[in-house]
């Protein structure tokens, strides 16, 4: 009985899911049409004409493929995106669970069991992509993006400077610091900036131990960054204005000496010339480098010259191997200077609680429609493509960070640190002055 009760349901389940895809591509299909209607995106008497569709059993995505009015481009269509993706997910869907089948018990209940699987209905989640190659190409997705990807050893294993930064709707999200050297990185407070960071810091370990160097500016007092500070690729590290003066002036004459190396030599760049190393410089929060609104004149000063400093790395940096990641999560014009900008060309934001807010990041709104999920961004180099970042855990850091740890530095900071502890302990005593 059991036997037969699997295996007629496996059947039904087999046959619902056909039944499910074969009508689910048609009311797809013809929601599309009707939504873009809806939207006036149609000139005169022309509608958008489905022309082709493919489902894509590996992704789980059915590709629409449509022929548009002349007159309409895909930015139209973009510009509606929020509406097409409501359109597809405004009521929810029958779906029989096969595992739910194979838990059946076999008493009395039995009927009641079977109704609750048969009626079992569960709320759409689809996704939507949007292209256009000489037609306007819809990817309809059956689920969204998890709220979780986790940065694993075989995840990292990459080539040439390629790293990891998580998975979109249809693919992995890689970045080649070699075509995009520099990253604009924005976004809210606890969004996942700092994870960002810790992925791209791991992979550059992990795959370029002897080749990769780093200037670490975390103004955040040092702890976001402070795991990595004693490794021997750290060349230089800063916790406040002052030591981010000190570090980028010793990078800018890394820079120059490299330029004068490439001159020599007759050479465009380091590639060119040969050279492995790339010197990644990464700031942490740099709103606390705005010279903006500061109000002391002498600090105010040392930031101008950082942020000149970082001018000039952002502008020169490409072809002597240096490399930026700029990163803050106050995304405004005094943060993030124009000239800055027009040399960061690849971003990365995450939530942000505006479109002006998105628009400094990405020079467009969009990362104020993410959903509030930690990891979730908009990776953006020719277009824009939302992503759910790596998740990388502090074990797999430690693991990667200890065989470069060193020990010497680390322990006689912590000496010195045991010593102002102990000059700032002291005996008091009360001394009564006599009248």
């Amino acid at each position: 009985m059991l036997f037969e009760i699997l295996t007629t349901g496996s059947m039904l389940g087999v046959m619902g899911a056909s039944y499910y895809y074969k009508t689910n591509y048609n009311k797809d299909s013809d929601k599309i049409i009707k939504i873009a209607e809806n939207c006036g995106l149609y000139k005169k008497e022309e509608k958008i004409r489905l022309y082709r569709r493919n489902h894509n059993k590996k992704s789980n995505f059915t590709e629409y493929v449509f022929k548009i009015p002349l007159g309409l481009e895909l930015e139209d269509f973009q510009s509606k995106h929020g509406k097409f993706k409501d359109g597809l997910n405004n009521r929810s869907t029958r779906r029989i669970d096969l595992k739910a089948l194979k838990e059946l018990k076999l008493d009395r209940t039995l009927p009641k069991q079977l109704e609750k699987i048969i009626h079992n209905r569960v709320r759409l989640r689809k996704e939507i992509e949007m292209e256009y190659d000489g037609m306007l190409i819809m990817r309809v997705y059956e689920q969204g993006l998890k709220e979780r990807y986790d940065l694993t050893e075989e995840v990292l294993k990459r080539k040439a400077w390629h790293v990891p930064l998580g998975m979109t709707l249809s693919k992995e999200m890689v970045h080649n610091f070699e075509k995009g050297p520099h990253i604009l990185i924005g976004g809210a407070t606890d969004m996942g900036k700092s994870n960002i960071l810790n992925v791209i810091i791991t992979s550059l370990l992990y795959n370029h131990p002897e080749e990769v160097e780093f200037t670490l500016i975390d103004l955040k007092g040092g702890l976001e960054f402070g795991v990595y500070e004693h490794l021997k690729q750290v060349k230089n590290f800063a916790a406040d204005p002052q030591e981010a003066k000190d570090a980028l002036e010793k990078v800018q004459s890394e820079m120059n000496k490299t330029f004068e190396m490439l001159r020599r030599t007759g050479k465009k760049n380091v590639k060119h010339a040969g050279i492995k190393k790339r010197h990644f410089v990464i700031i942490d929060e740099s709103a606390e480098l705005a010279s903006a609104g500061e109000q002391d004149p002498e600090i105010k000063k040392l930031k101008i010259e950082c942020e000149n400093l970082i001018k000039d790395i952002a502008r020169r940096g490409r072809a002597s191997g240096i490399r930026l990641l700029y990163c803050t999560q106050y995304p405004t014009t005094e943060t993030v200077s124009s000239q800055v900008k027009r040399n960061l060309m690849v971003r990365i934001c995450f939530p942000v609680d505006t479109s002006t807010a998105s628009g400094v990041v990405l020079d467009e709104g969009g990362a104020e429609k993410l959903p509030l999920i930690q990891g979730r961004a908009i990776y953006k180099r020719n277009r824009k493509t939302e992503m759910q970042a790596y998740l990388v855990e502090d074990d797999l850091i430690n693991k990667v960070i200890t065989p470069h740890i060193n020990f010497r530095a680390r322990s006689e900071k912590c000496a010195s640190c045991r010593d102002e502890k102990k000059e700032t302990r002291g005996s008091y005593t009360t001394v009564i002055e006599k009248a």
